[in-house]
């Protein structure tokens, strides 16, 4: 009877265009549910999220646990059959059923990512991070560890910590240059194209240059990160994993 009623009020709060008064809970949470709901995320919305949910040329990574518009289960269910006006996301009109399943397989893929923290003492990692200076590069010219137990599963992080040349983004990309006048320039490459290269220099800057003013320029692909495979114990490493994923957790 709880079922029908919620179903009964979404056509009401749909209309609105916003959240009941009272918050509708998802009443399709069951681990066949999110089976169910990710066969229909990944034919309905993975060519624009990613079939991992985290992301794509159209669609903003659904698996960190934080939306953009919504916090709660009705409002991803709004979105989901409404769209959203002005953007690239278009209207999934789909009976409750399904779409209450994708919002089920949407929540879990956050709820996956924090389970993952391991063995390790996030305690005794922070003093692992303290112990190795990594704040001293991750709190300006590398990337923010804020969320990233959100953002990037166990094993991903496991690897760029044991084999930080294994993927480098391209936003960590280093330029450097000499222009035709003898000027040295370096920074964090931002973009390109046939004429010129747009980077962020030392002091955070934003800086474009014309490859036609370059004597000379490379584009460094490699990662600063030391590897921490032949310094770290395997207990150091897992401790070390622990207290990354607890900074993910809000």
């Amino acid at each position: 009877m709880n079922i029908r009623v919620g179903f009964l009020l979404i056509p009401i709060t749909m209309a609105l265009g916003q959240e009941s008064n009272s918050t509708l809970v998802n009443p399709f949470n069951s681990e066949a549910d999110i089976a169910r709901g990710e066969q229909t995320f990944q034919s309905q919305c993975a060519s624009c999220h990613g079939r991992d949910g985290r992301g794509g040329n159209a669609g903003p990574d659904l698996s960190t646990g934080t939306f953009k518009r919504t916090s709660s289960d009705e409002g991803l269910f709004q979105i989901i059959n409404k769209g959203v006006p002005g953007t690239v996301m278009p209207a999934f009109p789909l009976n409750p059923g399904p779409a209450w399943q994708v919002v089920a397989y949407i929540r879990s893929l956050s709820i996956g990512r924090r389970n993952q923290g391991g063995a390790g003492n996030a305690a005794k990692g922070e003093k692992v991070f303290a112990a190795q200076k990594c704040a001293a590069c991750h709190d300006a010219s590398a990337p923010d560890l804020d969320g990233i137990g959100t953002r990037r599963t166990v094993a991903e992080i496991r690897e760029s910590i044991m084999n930080p040349q294994a993927d480098v983004p391209s936003q960590w990309w280093r330029f450097k240059a000499k222009t035709r006048d003898g000027r040295s320039l370096a920074g964090l490459r931002l973009n390109e194209d046939t004429y010129s290269i747009q980077y962020r220099d030392g002091g955070g800057n934003l800086r474009s240059v014309l490859r036609s003013q370059l004597a000379s320029f490379e584009m460094d692909r490699t990662s600063p990160m030391p590897s921490t495979k032949d310094k770290l114990s395997a207990t150091e490493i897992d401790d070390l994993l622990a207290y990354l994923v607890a900074r993910g957790v809000r």
